[in-house]
């Protein structure tokens, strides 16, 4: 299968020190925390036309999305080159969560009718609601050690794809698999360190790019 979008979003487990003047000036006014509830604390949006990158800054979570995925290496390598010039400017909090997740397609040879057949065969008991669907979808949470996984994979025609995608690729297929793998660690104030975020990301892209192959080896099963 090939990979379409990756995104990699780290929240923190406080606002990031960009943002902390709000907090500040609050405490100064009111001898007061400001509460959780109003820490409406305006983010900042960073898009890269030329690489098909976005990034996000907000008071609680720092992401990037890359759309222009030629490979896991070039998706690291990124990630890691984005995340150093973000720590530059103003350290990284503890996080309470570390999270990656990749969009990966296989182009259809049959039609999307064809395909929903398939994946009924593939994922469902034949009962009359199966049966009777028009389009069908399948998710599931995994483990993979300390790790959890959301996966969800289906029949997906352009349209839909196209709404999907943060970046649109010059060309995409009328009909094809999609597969959804959402790779995440949820924590107890961790400190972030290069090691650790390169090692997850690249982790997180290896065992998406596995449960890919293993989606298509049971698609080709199906269909023997």
């Amino acid at each position: 299968m090939d990979l379409l979008q990756v995104i990699v979003e780290l929240r923190h487990s406080m606002p990031l020190k960009l943002f902390t003047p709000y907090e500040d000036l609050f405490r100064s006014l009111t001898g007061k925390e400001l509460p959780e509830k109003e820490l409406a604390l305006p983010g900042f949006q960073l898009n890269i036309a030329e690489k098909q990158m976005r990034i996000v800054v907000d008071p609680r979570r720092t992401a990037i999305v890359l759309g222009d995925v030629p490979n896991i290496g070039y998706c690291v390598d990124n990630v890691m080159a984005v995340f150093r010039k973000i720590s530059e400017l103003a350290k990284l909090p503890p996080l309470s969560r570390l999270g990656e997740r990749s969009y990966w397609i296989e182009e259809s040879k049959i039609s999307f009718d064809e395909l929903v057949s398939t994946y009924k065969k593939l994922v469902y008991k034949p009962i009359n609601i199966i049966g009777e669907s028009i389009d069908v979808g399948a998710s599931f949470i995994l483990a993979s050690g300390e790790y959890k996984a959301n996966i969800a994979f289906g029949p997906m025609e352009l349209p839909r794809l196209e709404s999907m995608l943060t970046f649109k690729p010059p060309k995409l297929p009328k009909v094809a698999t999609f597969l959804d793998v959402d790779y995440y660690l949820g924590i107890e104030q961790k400190e972030i360190t290069e090691r650790i975020l390169h090692d997850f990301v690249s982790s997180g892209l290896n065992y998406a790019s596995e449960q890919s192959k293993r989606l298509m080896s049971l698609f080709e099963e199906v269909k023997q």
